[in-house]
């Protein structure tokens, strides 16, 4: 799978073999569709009622989709194990409550039966008589956790504001120029305020008719603008909750072509309202154009500007700071709000000193966008200890970590890409059909003109290290990287710290398997296998001669300064040279952009007070490609070659083993053959990605576990703990249990395929479960707690949570997920505000 949830196509997408037999498939669909809808209303019934019986579980149809097409993109990604629900909506509840007595749960946690369905009523009457303790399948049975949240659930008190940033692909896009696509028959125009993204009747027009109004609609123009000789069509993002719930209005359509593939928020949403009554005054959602790169979105649509206002107000009326949630690419998009923000109060500083005055609200003049990036641009060039711009980076970053702790308390980032991922690449380079009906090369012409794509680019791992160049400025001569300018301490230093505890018989990082990869065996892209190899096979006029091969590899630092753009560019020559275009996005929204690039570090822990990070594992996951690019002398050598030819994908899947699955294989017409996949070595990773990012980057949010302890040595003070890793909290819940475990499991301490799976059998594992997600999964997670200097008396948390089996989209409505995520969230809530702890 990828990053681009596109890939896997929805139960009836059209694969490109279909597009050029459209009466056929008209035939099909209108057949299809007439059988569908004597039967859709009671089938799906049966597949989202959580009182459905359990014998009619096996009668909802089974969608079994490739195992690892998927990609960053949201709406056509097949749910994990589902049934056939219609996921244009929840269930009709996602509480799945009851009561169990001490003799049902064994040790780990597990149920031994069923617990009673008679649910909420029936763990009311439990609680009243003492009888039984109340479990929740996803919640647990810890009574203050179950008391707090049905309390704030019951209560009209006001709620920190929850704020919902969704991932690539993953808002409503609506027309705003009316373009005519009427140069087909049957093909109807798109006029102004049409949804395009999505859009099922233009999809059906593609898999039918002709799918050129779609792409000269969706793809940008020069420079990220709107497509005007293109014939484009103005896209902007469709506004509020709704815009990011579900990507297309419901209906028999929806349910034929897109199945369980288009919601993104409206099961967390219905989630949070269900559990934690939230209602749409204490959710704010911000849907955005996910075609364009950060910098683009401030300066064509303002929306970090308009982030920032709607924030305030939120939290100005309900009179607590909020609750930000982010997933996949969203979390890359808080990254870079936060990073403008700093930039935006650092400005407002230096107009203030040059303006005489020296406070916010002391006499302060407005200014315009325009105005505050010359004046970032002037400080930049004013490199000199000047009177103002020293006050600019005093008084600029107070004032942004004041404005963090008045309005964002916790931080939950849901699948986040922290070091970026390997799929966008493949997107540029060669396409990807993202399940529509189009063919790769036609993909890519869309695709190459996101900058977007550019945002989750992979970033080397070696750059968070003190002993590593800093690459902040792209067109000269890389300078070591200042450490006097860091504000923790090295990853270096740290590794050493923790490996001089070791001796024969102690490991010092037995059971903290990813810090181990990232740190002592400094793991990176293609640190074991090639991120992307190219072989170029050259033939000489000799027809019987022998062809010779050469192999290039590129990595991570290739995609950072922009030569992997630039070798395919030369190598296949193509018409109008796109990846030429790739590389001047990469320039002019990233290199050059007033905000600090952010392909040039890692992502540290942001001053927030508390930060969960949540992700799936071991769903098998593309890191890394092959591509072949034959010259014939026989031939002309200057002959455009088209899009680079993709040979193979390089897979990890599950406890790490890597696999090989070759794309350059014949395809049947009606029946293509299934990739032939190899194996190819166990890799030094534990686990797999989440089908969309690589474990790599998942895990490199392990990293701000150890946030307090660096700050503390940067200071010249040690924690008095001998072995740096004692600072964090290690627990477990069992697959299929409810009970939180402390302490490692073994299957953090040996690998993944060496872990007990002796209770699968009789545990409640729920792989039939109707609501689609994979349910009581195995789940560990990782706690640590740090206070600062700067802020005494207020406590820090980190919390890392892995879940094996989940894949990519799947963490925003995985109900264990979001419980473990928000149990952590509802004690700090009881403990920081003032709401109530019973009913």
């Amino acid at each position: 799978m990828s990053l681009f949830p596109f890939v896997t196509p929805p139960p009836l997408a059209l694969s490109t073999s279909t597009v050029r037999r459209p009466c056929l498939i008209l035939c099909f669909l209108l057949a299809f569709a007439s059988l569908v809808a004597r039967t859709t209303t009671d089938q799906v019934h049966l597949c989202t009622d959580h009182a459905a019986p359990s014998n009619n579980v096996d009668t909802c149809p089974d969608f079994a989709g490739d195992e690892v097409d998927d990609s960053l993109y949201e709406p056509f990604q097949i749910d994990s194990d589902g049934r056939g629900q219609d996921s244009l909506r929840p269930p009709a509840s996602t509480i799945e409550e009851g009561i169990v007595s001490a003799m049902e749960l064994g040790d780990s946690g597990q149920y031994r039966e069923d617990i009673d369905k008679d649910g909420a009523a029936a763990a009311a009457a439990a609680t009243a008589s003492n009888t039984k303790p109340v479990v929740d399948r996803h919640w647990g049975s810890d009574p203050e956790v179950l008391t707090m949240r049905d309390a704030l659930k019951l209560s009209e008190v006001n709620r920190p504001p929850i704020f919902l940033v969704p991932g690539l692909a993953a808002s409503r896009l609506v027309a705003w120029r009316h373009k005519e696509c009427r140069h087909k028959p049957l093909m109807s125009d798109i006029r102004v305020q049409d949804y395009v993204w999505l859009n099922l009747n233009i999809i059906m027009q593609m898999g039918t008719i002709d799918d050129r109004c779609f792409v000269e609609c969706l793809k940008l123009g020069l420079n990220q603008t709107d497509s005007v000789d293109g014939g484009g069509c103005k896209l902007r993002p469709d506004e509020g909750l709704d815009a990011i719930s579900s990507l297309s209005i419901g209906g028999i359509q929806s349910q034929l072509l897109m199945g369980r593939t288009n919601t993104v928020y409206s099961w967390l949403i219905q989630w949070l309202s269900d559990n934690l009554g939230y209602d749409v005054g204490s959710i704010v959602g911000f849907p955005y154009d996910w075609r364009l790169s950060p910098d683009k979105l401030e300066s064509r649509d303002g929306f970090f500007t308009y982030m920032r206002r709607r924030i305030e107000t939120a939290v100005e009326t309900i009179g607590e700071p909020g609750i930000l949630v982010a997933h996949s690419m969203g979390n890359l998009i808080f990254r870079y709000f936060l990073s403008w923000l700093k930039v935006e109060f650092e400005a407002e500083v230096y107009l203030e000193c040059q303006d005489g005055n020296f406070g916010p609200r002391s006499g302060r003049k407005r200014r315009s966008r325009k105005d505050k990036m010359r004046v970032v641009t002037e400080m930049r060039r004013a490199w000199a200890n000047t009177t103002c711009f020293d006050r600019a980076k005093r008084d600029g970053e107070k004032r942004w970590k004041d404005w963090i702790e008045a309005h964002i308390w916790t931080y939950a980032g849901l699948s986040a890409p922290h070091i970026g991922a390997v799929n966008p690449l493949r997107a540029a380079i060669s396409g990807e059909t993202m399940g529509l009906p189009v063919a790769e090369e036609t993909a890519r012409e869309i695709e190459v003109t996101f900058g977007s794509t550019l945002t989750v680019s992979p970033i080397s791992s070696q750059v968070a290290f003190c002993d590593e160049f800093n690459f902040r400025v792209w067109d000269e001569n890389p300078e070591r990287a200042d450490n006097n300018q860091r504000l923790l301490g090295c990853l270096d230093d740290l590794a050493i710290e923790i490996q001089n505890h070791s001796n024969e018989t102690n490991d010092p990082w037995r059971g903290y398997a990813a810090l181990k990869s990232l740190l002592h065996d400094r793991m990176d892209w293609d640190s074991e296998f090639p991120m992307i190899a190219v072989v170029r096979e050259i033939c000489d006029s000799d027809a019987g001669s022998f062809c010779l091969k050469k192999a290039g590899k590129l990595g991570p630092r290739d995609v950072q300064n922009g030569l992997v753009f630039r070798y395919f560019s030369q190598l296949w020559q193509e018409d109008g040279d796109p990846l030429h275009v790739k590389y001047e996005q990469l320039r002019d929204s990233f290199w050059r952009d007033h905000v600090p690039n952010m392909l040039s570090e890692v992502w540290e822990r942001p001053p927030i007070k508390q930060v969960i990070m949540a992700y799936g594992t071991d769903t098998p996951t593309e890191v890394g490609y092959a591509y072949i690019k034959k010259d014939d002398k026989r031939e002309n050598m200057c002959k455009k070659s088209g899009i680079p030819n993709l040979q193979s994908v390089l897979i990890e899947t599950e406890g790490g083993k890597i696999f090989e699955e070759r794309l350059d294989l014949p395809k049947g017409l009606f029946s293509p053959k299934k990739p032939k996949r190899e194996f190819v070595g166990k890799g030094s990773l534990q686990h797999s990605g989440d089908g969309s990012v690589p474990y790599l980057s998942l895990s490199f949010a392990h990293l701000w576990l150890l946030y307090g302890y660096r700050t503390q040595m940067r200071a010249g003070k040690f924690p008095s703990v001998q072995n740096p890793l004692e600072t964090i909290e290690a627990s477990y819940r069992p697959k299929g249990g409810m009970q939180w475990i402390n302490g490692i499991p073994d299957s953090l301490i040996s690998t993944a395929q060496d872990s007990d799976d002796s209770s699968e059998d009789s545990s409640d594992t729920g792989t039939m479960h109707p609501h689609g997600t994979r349910y009581k999964p195995l789940m560990h997670r990782f706690h640590s707690t740090f206070t600062l200097d700067s802020t005494p008396g207020v406590e820090y948390t980190t919390t890392v949570i892995e879940a094996s089996g989940v894949e990519h989209k799947e963490t925003t409505r995985n109900y264990d997920i979001l419980a473990a995520v928000f149990t952590d969230v509802l004690k700090a809530m009881h403990r920081d505000f003032d709401v109530p702890t019973s009913t």
